[in-house]
C-alpha cells in the first residue's frame, strides 16, 4: 500500500461470529472500512455480500475521510504497541507500552525517540510552545523532556500514574506546573517553590489537590484556570485561581463500573468541558455567578450539566463544529451491579471501533467503522483519540496502528459522487465552488463533459441538450465537438434549440447540418429555426436550394412557403418572397410591399391581394361579431353597437390607391373585371379618397354602386360631375330607381317630368315640395300647384309646408275646388294662422332687440368719447418729441395738445398745415374751457379732422415726411418703424377711436 494513499471504501462488513442483533444493527449503519492486510482479509470474507435491503438504503456521504499513516509507524510498531497519543501544531506524539516517546510527523514519518520509562506511557503532554513534551507512566514516573535543549526533569510518585496535564502558562511561569494523578487515588499540583505558598508543610514541590478515598485519578485536563479530573466517584472541577473546587460531576447511576472503562476529558473551550465515559456522554457548561449571587468563601462559578446514553463506549471525545466526534466501541455493555471480581465479568468479542459524529441531542449524523490491524483483540482502552484543532485533524490510534480523520473537502465530496453517478449533484458543487476558488483537482469543463457522456450513455438526449449550455458555455471547439456527436447518433433535433449563435459563433457548416436534418425530418422545426436564428450565420443561398428539392416534390406544402418566404427575403430577394407570402396570406406582405418598393411585382397579382383583403375582411368580421356577442350578453341591457370594418379600408384596397403612381388605375381595373364586386371595392375606395381620381370609371362606378352598394348611388351622383347623365339615366330606368331618375332628370333641366315621377311614382308629397324648393322655379311650383288641386292629401301637405315655399297661402286655399272633401283641413288651416301669428311675433321681439341694442351702444360710444385720458409728466410728442406737460408748465403761453385714445399725444401746431390750423382757444381763465370746446367743434367740423397718424399710416410716410422736414430730429413712434425697413412697429396694438380735444 502506497504511503498516504486514501483507502476509504463503503462497506457493510460483517464478522462470520457475529450474532444476528449485531447483522442488524450494522446493516442500518452507513459505515467506511479502512483496508487491511491480507491476514484480516479473512476474517472479513463474510461482509463482503449485501442484501436486498441494504441496496434500497439510500447511501450517505461521510463526513470524513480516513488516512493510514503508515510511513513509519508500521515499523516502530511491530515489536511495540501504542498506548496514548497527544497532538500539537507541529508534530505527534506516541506513547507505547515499552515506555518510550515517540516524536513524529503528520504523515507519520519518525523524528526522534524519547526513552525513559520502565513501562507503559499512559499519558501525555504537550506545552503551547511545543518546547516540552511531559509523561506519565505506570512506573510511577513524570518525565518533562526539552526538546530543543535535550532536558530532561523526572519526577517519582511511586506508585501507577494514569494521566498528566501541563499549565497552559508552563512556558511562561517560573513555576512549571503541572497535575498527575494515578492509582495512589491522590491528584499532584506540582511547581517549583521558590516561595513557600501557605499552606504547604516545609518545602515540598507537590500540592495534594485530591487525596485518596475515591479510587484512582484516571484523567485530568488543564484549561486557563481550570482543571477537570475524574476518579471512580465522578469528575471534578477545580478553580487553580481561587484554590476552590466548583463542581462535582457524579457519575451516571447504572454505568459500568468505573475501572472497567477509562474517562475522556476534552475541553471544547474556556468554560465547556466533554466528559465521555463508558457509555455516557456529558457536557459541563462552566458560569459565572451573578453578583448577588455570590457567597463570602464560597466558589464564584457553577456548572450545568447535560447528558445522554449512548449504545457503545466511548474511548475518545472531541468538539467537532456545533457538533461531537465520539471513537466508539461497540460491545455488550456490564452494568454495575455490585460484582467485585472483574473475572466473573465475561470478555465481550472485539468489534471494529467507529468514528460517529453526533449533535446536542444524541442524533447521529454520521457513522464510519474502522478496520485497524488486529481490531480483534483489543478493547475499549486499548484505543485512543486526539485532534488538532485549528485543522480538524482527528487522530485514532490503536496498540499496532495510526489513522488520521479529516473533514471531507470539495474534491473529496466530487469523486465520492463521481464514484455514485451522480454527476449532476458534483457539476452543480463544483460550479458553487467557482466563487471561491474552484476544485484543484477536477475541472468544470471536463467534469461537464464527463456529465454529457454519462447522459448520452444513458440515452438521456434532452437532459444532455438541456445541460450544455452551462457546460460547453462559449467554447466553440466544444459546441460543435458535442453538436456533431449528437449527430451521428441521430439526435440532433435535441441539441438544436440550444445551439447558440452569437457568442460563441460556430461554423456554418454546422448550422447547416442542423438546417438539413430539420428539412427531412421536421419541417415545423426547420420553419422555427430559420425564424429564430439570424441570416448570416449560414449560406441562405444553399438552404434555398435545399428547400426549393422538396417543395417540388410537395407543391401544396404551406411550411415549407412559409421557410422560401422568409429565406428569400433573409436574401434580400423580396420579390421572390412577395409570391409565396402572397400565398399563405400573410398580413406582413404589405409592409413587405412598402419596404422594398415591390409594387412593379404586385401589378399583375391584383386579383390575389383582393383576394387577401376579402381572408382578412371575414377574419374581421368573426373577431367583431364574437365581441358583440360578449357585449351584449346579458338582454336585460342595451344592445351595444360598435363600429364595423370596412371593406375599403382593408390593407391591400389601401396599398393600390396610395400608390396609383406605380399600379395604374386603368391596369387594375382590367384584372378585376371578371370579379366586379372587387373592382366596385377598389373604385369605391379611389372615390372616397379623391373624387377625381379614376373619373373616367365613373359611368362604370353607376352600375357597380347600383348592384352592390345601392344605399350610396345617389351620393355619388350628387358627388361626381364626371359621368354621362343619358348613360346614368338609362342605367337607373332599367333598375327602376326612381329616386336616382329624379334626381339625374333635375340635373338634366327636365323638372316638369322629374317632378312627375316623384308625384305619379313615389306619391311622395314632401319630396315633390323638396324638389320644388331646391330647383326654385316658379313655373314648377305651378305645375305642383296644379297638379295637387284635386288631391286632398297634397293639399294638405302644402299647407303644411308653407313656411318655405313660395306659394301664397290664401291663394292656395282660394284655389281649392268648392264641395273637395279634404281629411285634416281645418288642423291644417289652424296650423297655417299659428304659424303666422308665431312668425309676426318673432318679427316684433327682433325689432324690440335691435332697438334696445342700437341704443345701449350709442350710449357706450358716447361714454367712450367723453373719457378722459391719463397723462404722465414725461408725455411727449410723437412728431417732435418735445415734452407737452412740463412746456405747458413754463410756457406763458396757451398751446393746444391733442391726445388720441391710442396713447399718442401731438401738438396742433405739429400735427395740421398752418392752413388748417383753426384760432387757439382764449387765454383768459375764466374763458378757457368754453374756449376748448368751441375750438373742439372747430376741429371736428374740418373737411378732414384729425386722426392719429401712426395709427393710420398704412404705408408708414408720415415718419418720413417729418424727417424730411426735420433731419436732425428724430419722431418717436416711427423710429423703429425706419429701423426696420418701413415696417410699422406698434406691438401689436390696434389702433384706438382718437379723443379729439
Amino acid at each position: 500500500m502506497d504511503k498516504g494513499e486514501e483507502i476509504i471504501q463503503p462497506t457493510h462488513d460483517l464478522e462470520e461470529n457475529d450474532s444476528i442483533n449485531d447483522n442488524v444493527a450494522d446493516e442500518t449503519r452507513n459505515s467506511f472500512e479502512l483496508g487491511t492486510d491480507d491476514s484480516e482479509g479473512k476474517d472479513d470474507n463474510s461482509g463482503e455480500e449485501t442484501t436486498t435491503e441494504e441496496e434500497s438504503i439510500e447511501e450517505e456521504e461521510p463526513k470524513l475521510k480516513y488516512q493510514r499513516l503508515d510511513a513509519d509507524v508500521s515499523e516502530l510498531l511491530k515489536k511495540d504497541a501504542a498506548s496514548t497519543i497527544s497532538v500539537s501544531d507541529r508534530f505527534i506524539v506516541l506513547g507505547t507500552h515499552n515506555g518510550d516517546i515517540l516524536i513524529l510527523d503528520f504523515d507519520g514519518n519518525f523524528n526522534k525517540r524519547l526513552s525513559s520509562h520502565t513501562a507503559a506511557v499512559t499519558d501525555i503532554a504537550i506545552e503551547v510552545t511545543e518546547e516540552f513534551v511531559a509523561s506519565a507512566s505506570q512506573d510511577g514516573k513524570v518525565i518533562i523532556h526539552g526538546l530543543f535543549n535535550d532536558t530532561k526533569q523526572v519526577f517519582n510518585y511511586r506508585r501507577p500514574l494514569k494521566c498528566i496535564s501541563l499549565d497552559p502558562d508552563f512556558h511562561r511561569k517560573d513555576t512549571q506546573r503541572f497535575v498527575c494523578g494515578g492509582m495512589s487515588g491522590v491528584l499532584y499540583l506540582n511547581e517549583k517553590a521558590f516561595v513557600t505558598p501557605v499552606g504547604w508543610f516545609g518545602h515540598k514541590q507537590d500540592t495534594t489537590l485530591q487525596h485518596s478515598g475515591e479510587g484512582a485519578i484516571s484523567a485530568v485536563r488543564w484549561k486557563g484556570s481550570l482543571i477537570a479530573y475524574a476518579n471512580d466517584e465522578g469528575v471534578k472541577i477545580y478553580n487553580i485561581e481561587s484554590q476552590q473546587r466548583i463542581t462535582y460531576i457524579k457519575r451516571p447511576p447504572n454505568s459500568p463500573r468505573a475501572d472497567l472503562y477509562r474517562c475522556n476529558l476534552t475541553w471544547r473551550n474556556e468554560t465547556t468541558l466533554l466528559i465521555g465515559w463508558a457509555n455516557f456522554i456529558q457536557t459541563a457548561f462552566v458560569k459565572e455567578y451573578a453578583k448577588h449571587e455570590i457567597q463570602p468563601g464560597r466558589p464564584t462559578q457553577h456548572v450545568e450539566v447535560s447528558m445522554f446514553q449512548t449504545e457503545f463506549i466511548v474511548c475518545g471525545i472531541a468538539p467537532f463544529n456545533d457538533m461531537i466526534l465520539v471513537l466508539a466501541y461497540l460491545t455488550e455493555i456490564m452494568q454495575d451491579i455490585g460484582i467485585d471480581d472483574s473475572s466473573q465479568y465475561k470478555r465481550s468479542r472485539a468489534k471494529r471501533p467507529e468514528l460517529r459524529i453526533i449533535d446536542a441531542y444524541n442524533e447521529e449524523i454520521s457513522t464510519d467503522v474502522l478496520t485497524l490491524h488486529s481490531f480483534q483483540n483489543y478493547q475499549a482502552n486499548d484505543y485512543s483519540l486526539d485532534y488538532f484543532p485549528s485543522e480538524d485533524m482527528f487522530y485514532v490510534v490503536s496498540p499496532k496502528d495510526l489513522v488520521l480523520a479529516k473533514p471531507r473537502d470539495l474534491d473529496d465530496h466530487i469523486g465520492w459522487l463521481l464514484d455514485r453517478s451522480r454527476y449532476e449533484e458534483a457539476l452543480l458543487s463544483l460550479q458553487e465552488a467557482q466563487a471561491w476558488g474552484g476544485s484543484k483537482k477536477f475541472d468544470l469543463t471536463d467534469l461537464g463533459e464527463r456529465y454529457l457522456a454519462y447522459l448520452i450513455g444513458e440515452e438521456e438526449f434532452a437532459n444532455a441538450a438541456e445541460n450544455c449550455n452551462r457546460i460547453l458555455k462559449n467554447n466553440a471547439n466544444l459546441w460543435e465537438k458535442w453538436v456533431f456527436t449528437f449527430a451521428n447518433l441521430k439526435h440532433l433535433h435535441e441539441i438544436s434549440p440550444y445551439i447558440p449563435y452569437t457568442d460563441p459563433k460556430l461554423s456554418s457548416t454546422v448550422y447547416e447540418m442542423v438546417l438539413a436534418h430539420f428539412l427531412n425530418y421536421d419541417h415545423k422545426a426547420l420553419l422555427k429555426t430559420i425564424m429564430s436564428w439570424p441570416s448570416d450565420i449560414y449560406d441562405i443561398q444553399s438552404v434555398i436550394v435545399l428547400v426549393e428539392g422538396i417543395f417540388e416534390k410537395e407543391k401544396d406544402n404551406k411550411i415549407l412557403m412559409e421557410c422560401l418566404a422568409e429565406l428569400y427575403a433573409y436574401n434580400r430577394q423580396p420579390d421572390k418572397a412577395l409570391e409565396y407570402n402572397l400565398r399563405l396570406l400573410r398580413p406582413n406582405v404589405f409592409d413587405l410591399i412598402r419596404e422594398y418598393n415591390l409594387f412593379s411585382a404586385v401589378q399583375d397579382k391584383v386579383f390575389l391581394l383582393m383576394e387577401f383583403d376579402q381572408h382578412l375582411f371575414e377574419e374581421a368580421m368573426k373577431v367583431q361579431d364574437e365581441e358583440i356577442a360578449k357585449l351584449n350578453q346579458d338582454p336585460s341591457k342595451p344592445s351595444v353597437k360598435i363600429k364595423r370594418k370596412k371593406r375599403t379600408e382593408m390593407p391591400a384596397v389601401q396599398l393600390l390607391i396610395e400608390n396609383t403612381d406605380d399600379v395604374k388605375i386603368a391596369h387594375v381595373v382590367r384584372q378585376l373585371e371578371n370579379k366586379r364586386n372587387f373592382m366596385h371595392i377598389y373604385l369605391d375606395a379611389l372615390f372616397i379618397k379623391d373624387h377625381h381620381a379614376g373619373y373616367e370609371f365613373h359611368d362604370l362606378q353607376i352600375e357597380l354602386y347600383a348592384e352592390f352598394d345601392y344605399p350610396r348611388l345617389k351620393d355619388f351622383l350628387k358627388s361626381s360631375n364626371y359621368y354621362t347623365l343619358e348613360k346614368a339615366y338609362k342605367v337607373c330606368e332599367q333598375r327602376d330607381l326612381v329616386p336616382e331618375m329624379v334626381f339625374i332628370l333635375g340635373r338634366m333641366g327636365n323638372n316638369k317630368e322629374a317632378l312627375m315621377l316623384i308625384i305619379e311614382r313615389l306619391h311622395d308629397v314632401q319630396q315633390a315640395i323638396d324638389f320644388a324648393k331646391e330647383q326654385d322655379d316658379d313655373i314648377l311650383w305651378e305645375d305642383l300647384l296644379k297638379y295637387s288641386l284635386d288631391k286632398p292629401r297634397f293639399i294638405i301637405g302644402l299647407l303644411e309646408n308653407l313656411g318655405g315655399t313660395n306659394i301664397d297661402p290664401i291663394g292656395l286655399i282660394k284655389r281649392i275646388p268648392n264641395r273637395l272633401k279634404i281629411p285634416g283641413l281645418k288642423e291644417a288651416l289652424i296650423k297655417v294662422l299659428q304659424d303666422f301669428n308665431l312668425q309676426a311675433s318673432l318679427r316684433e321681439g327682433c325689432q324690440k332687440i335691435l332697438v334696445s341694442d342700437s341704443v345701449s351702444m350709442a350710449d357706450q360710444l358716447n361714454k367712450a368719447q367723453k373719457r378722459g385720458i391719463k397723462c404722465e409728466d414725461d408725455l411727449t410728442c410723437s412728431i417732435c418729441s418735445i415734452p407737452i406737460i412740463k412746456e405747458a408748465i413754463s410756457s406763458d403761453s396757451v398751446s393746444t395738445t391733442i391726445v388720441f385714445f391710442c396713447s399718442h399725444a401731438f401738438h396742433e401746431a405739429c400735427l395740421l398745415s398752418n392752413e388748417t390750423l383753426p384760432n387757439p382757444p382764449d387765454s383768459n381763465s375764466r374763458m378757457l374751457v368754453g374756449s376748448k370746446v368751441r375750438h373742439n367743434i372747430v376741429l371736428n367740423s374740418l373737411n378732414n379732422p384729425p386722426k392719429c397718424p401712426i395709427c393710420n399710416d398704412a404705408e408708414h410716410t408720415h415718419g418720413e415726411k417729418q424727417k424730411e422736414k426735420t433731419p436732425s430730429r428724430q419722431i418717436r413712434g416711427f423710429v423703429r418703424g425706419h429701423a426696420h425697413h418701413g415696417s410699422r412697429d406698434d406691438d401689436g396694438m390696434p389702433p384706438m377711436v382718437p379723443l379729439r380735444l
